[in-house]
């Protein structure tokens, strides 16, 4: 019995140990964990073309993704295309020419890792610029992975953008889709035969891919009207030794008066409509011209869209500003401008200068009037009138249901408002321009320039000068110019009385060996090309307008 028991208790012992030790055996019957295959991660692929009419031929072709980035070269077609591993969409990118003159870039919206076809040409170019409202250049090399591109959006803004290039004279009918469109680059044919055409007319206009862009992106937040006005100004035709002499008609006002009119120009067939008849443009000089009217008419044209007309001498000359005739959205307006003033008598209510605000819907809002002069100005808060279209071109500016004067509204390719305000019934004008920092300029930089001066109803002779930058006081925000004509010197002030203005204080010149030299002050208030200054005391009446010359 204990035997049994024994061999009972052994036998469950030995068990487990014979188990272990068939487990312990030949590696031929090791027991391995399976191993799960790892799936490859999948590659974007991105293709397309690099073209500007011609193939970017063998250009390097940047791409950046929410995930990856990659590079290529492109063919002598101007054709590439790319492939990241674990890429993901959306991607920004970038071609540049072999000898790095060109450089475009385009985008691709969305999500996923889906093969995407993305041309980069001008047009993507322009669509970038639409489509974020700034330099595509600059939000190309802040992309990230957190940035998102709806293709909605994208959509939207090619549609804006080909509406606006259509309105400006370029038939874009063959290009339905800028970023994925069929494109065989110097084939002159379709997408190809639209971007030959887009050149043709840029360079027709004296201007530039770059102008164009920032004209586009000036206005992306704005109304069709204001995109197809400014855009058309850019692309208007330019006489060909003046890029600022374009086709189109100019709103001029005249500075003593108030008295306003039209002038339609012909640059190719060098003419000009005034008063009903049309007269032939002879040039004097670049962007000089004379009328071979009755009046003598004299008009100077600046690189900033802007003109002088003159005409006579003495008490019965006639001296106005002329701006390009647009047709601008009302809500396109709104903001904070600067103003100057001048009229045959003194305004001692609102003085020379000051700043005044509009609303999206036209109403005048807060003024800042300084008819004490420089350093003495105070708020003006009582209601104001309120601008109105007018079906006859620009606006009223209407009070109690009463038109108190005639606004004619320009914006520039850079974006910025300009405004020339008359009242018949005051005389004189009003110019407003929106507010925007003025950048100090560079030392050794230099502007020729023509000028006139109006002092009471008299208009004096046109002159013309050159300044040159001699010295930059950044901390101060002053510089000083010296002037060819008598080497005489003087300091400016930027960005005061108000930011877009600059001051010269009174006697605030030298001479040219440095000693005292009598001069008046001055507030000045920029605009492209155009510089419009007053007095900055109320004790002296006078307005003198310069205009760069090309």
């Amino acid at each position: 019995m204990l035997f049994h028991r024994f061999a009972r208790r052994a036998a469950a012992i030995s068990l487990p140990v014979l188990l272990a030790a068939c487990g312990g055996g030949s590696s031929d019957s090791t027991l391995s964990t399976p191993v799960t295959p790892t799936t490859p991660a999948a590659a974007l692929s991105v293709s397309g073309t690099a073209a500007t009419g011609a193939p970017l031929a063998n250009a390097a072709i940047t791409l950046k993704c929410a995930s990856g980035s990659a590079t290529a070269t492109a063919d002598a077609n101007g054709k590439y295309t790319a492939s990241i591993t674990g890429g993901k969409l959306p991607c920004v990118l970038t071609a540049k020419s072999t000898d790095g003159a060109t450089e475009l870039h385009s985008v691709a919206a969305g999500t996923g890792d889906a093969a995407t076809t993305v041309n980069i040409t001008p047009l993507t170019e322009l669509l970038l610029a639409r489509l974020t409202g700034g330099d595509p250049k600059a939000y190309v090399a802040g992309f990230s992975a957190t940035v998102t591109i709806s293709a909605a959006d994208v959509a939207a803004a090619q549609a804006a953008l080909l509406q606006t290039l259509q309105a400006a004279g370029v038939d874009t009918t063959n290009v339905a889709d800028i970023l994925a469109g069929a494109l065989t680059a110097g084939s002159h044919t379709g997408y190809d035969g639209v971007l030959d055409q887009l050149q043709v007319t840029i360079t027709a206009a004296g201007s530039s891919l770059a102008e164009l862009v920032t004209a586009v992106s000036s206005t992306s937040a704005t109304g069709t009207q204001t995109s197809a006005a400014t855009v058309g100004t850019v692309l208007a035709p330019a006489s060909s030794d003046c890029a600022a002499l374009k086709t189109g008609g100019l709103r001029y006002v005249h500075l003593v008066d108030g008295q306003s009119g039209s002038l339609q120009v012909d640059a190719k067939a060098m003419s000009a409509t005034l008063g009903g008849s049309s007269y032939t443009l002879t040039r004097n000089a670049s962007c000089d011209y004379a009328l071979n009217d009755a009046a003598g008419t004299r008009l100077l044209f600046s690189r900033g869209g802007v003109a002088m007309m003159l005409q006579g001498s003495g008490a019965s000359a006639v001296a106005a500003l002329a701006v390009p005739d647009q047709a601008l959205d009302l809500a396109a307006l709104a903001g904070t401008y600067d103003r100057l003033q001048y009229g045959p008598t003194f305004d001692d209510q609102a003085g020379e200068f000051g700043t005044t605000v509009f609303a999206a819907d036209g109403q005048n809002g807060v003024s800042v009037n300084c008819p004490l002069g420089y350093g003495q100005c105070t708020q003006d808060t009582q209601d104001k009138g309120k601008l109105v279209a007018n079906a006859n071109g620009g606006f009223d500016y209407m009070e109690q249901g009463v038109s108190q004067g005639r606004i004619f509204a320009f914006r520039n390719a850079a974006g910025r408002n300009f405004m020339l305000v008359v009242s018949p019934e005051d005389g004189g004008v009003v110019v407003l321009a929106q507010q925007a920092d003025l950048a100090l300029p560079t030392v050794g930089s230099s502007t020729s320039f023509w000028q006139v001066s109006v002092n009471g109803s008299t208009v004096g002779a046109v002159t013309a000068d050159t300044n040159t930058v001699t010295a930059v006081d950044a901390a101060a925000k002053t510089a000083t110019r010296k002037f060819t004509s008598d080497s005489h010197s003087d300091t400016l002030a930027f960005n005061t009385p108000f930011s877009g203005m600059r001051y010269r204080a009174t006697n605030g010149c030298t001479s040219s060996t440095g000693g005292a030299f009598s001069c008046n002050g001055v507030v000045q208030l920029p605009l492209g090309g155009l510089v419009i200054s007053v007095s900055s005391v109320p004790t002296k009446h006078f307005v003198n307008v310069s205009l760069n010359q090309p």
